[in-house]
């Protein structure tokens, strides 16, 4: 009797090398064909790895299936999948940030008897770092015009002057909390119309506004003089401004919630955190609105 014949050779086809895109090359959901396997004894199973849609990062990555047979042999194939990036951009890059010490970024520390300057941790310092990670290849500014002290109500000639100064695309707003410890009966009002005011000045001046609610003032030792129960009733009115007026609102009082470890022990002035918080808030903001999509040119 004639021996059997031997098993047809173990083979495996792997599928046509894939090409797609990123925006911001970040890993993305990639699908390919199967890949086909003939050949080999019995019962044959196929493997890829790594597997159809997975994230693939950008750039190249070799993908391997493997065939394996009830014999126990093995075959490979490779493709490749290449997941070009596709750069973010924005449509505006030149921020102005105006207001108080809560914008230039003073710092209370814990223990501390002396307020100091937040320098690189203040929030303009901090999303200019956000945007030009985000936004790499474009070149970003975000000056910062935050005055220790200084009133809403009384910072309109500063800002005519900052804004010709600097000549900003687009303001980034968060004024008001020193008006708030004002002896003025009519405090919130006075506020809320002095914000109203400087938000019309920018959009008559084609600037693109971030308008930000407060945050919340926790318990400290001067935050008892600067009237937190105040904060609520100005920030609903800042958020009727800003639709009013064409702005974008920032919500950071909403986006302080109820986190612990952002506001220092004065009441007024955010930690290193908190005012990470606050640029994170502009961020997503920015995000939403002047981010270009694909397609889209921008500077």
């Amino acid at each position: 009797m004639a021996p059997p014949p031997p098993p047809a050779q173990l083979t495996v086809s792997c599928p046509a090398s894939v090409e797609t895109s990123s925006l911001g090359g970040v890993p993305v959901p990639v699908t390919y064909a199967a890949a086909t396997a003939s050949g080999g004894t019995g019962a044959v199973s196929v493997a890829c790895t790594p597997a159809a849609g997975s994230p693939f990062p950008s750039g190249a990555t070799t993908v391997t299936c493997t065939a394996s047979d009830s014999a126990g042999r093995q075959t490979s194939c490779t493709f490749g999948v290449t997941v070009a990036t596709i750069p973010l951009r924005l449509q505006k890059t030149r921020f102005l940030a105006f207001g108080d010490s809560l914008t230039e970024g003073k710092l209370k520390p814990f223990g501390a008897t002396l307020t100091f300057d937040a320098g690189p941790h203040s929030y303009p310092s901090t999303l200019r770092r956000l945007l030009t990670e985000r936004y790499a290849g474009q070149s970003v500014t975000v000056e910062n015009e935050g005055w220790s002290g200084e009133r809403a109500t009384e910072s309109f000639r500063r800002y005519l002057d900052a804004i010709a100064e600097h000549r900003p695309e687009v303001m980034l707003l968060m004024h008001g909390v020193n008006d708030l410890g004002s002896d003025d009966d009519n405090k919130i009002l006075s506020t809320a119309r002095a914000i109203d005011e400087l938000t019309a000045i920018a959009r008559d001046r084609g600037l693109a506004v971030f308008l930000a609610t407060l945050p919340p003032l926790g318990p400290g030792g001067k935050s008892g003089d600067f009237c937190p129960e105040c904060v609520a009733p100005l920030n609903d009115r800042i958020r009727s401004i800003a639709p009013a007026r064409g702005a974008v609102l920032v919500d950071v009082f909403a986006a302080w919630g109820s986190r612990s470890g952002l506001m220092g022990p004065d009441g007024i002035h955010p930690t290193e955190v908190g005012y990470e918080a606050i640029a994170v808030a502009f961020l997503e903001a920015i995000q939403r609105t002047l981010e270009a999509p694909p397609g889209v040119r921008a500077r």
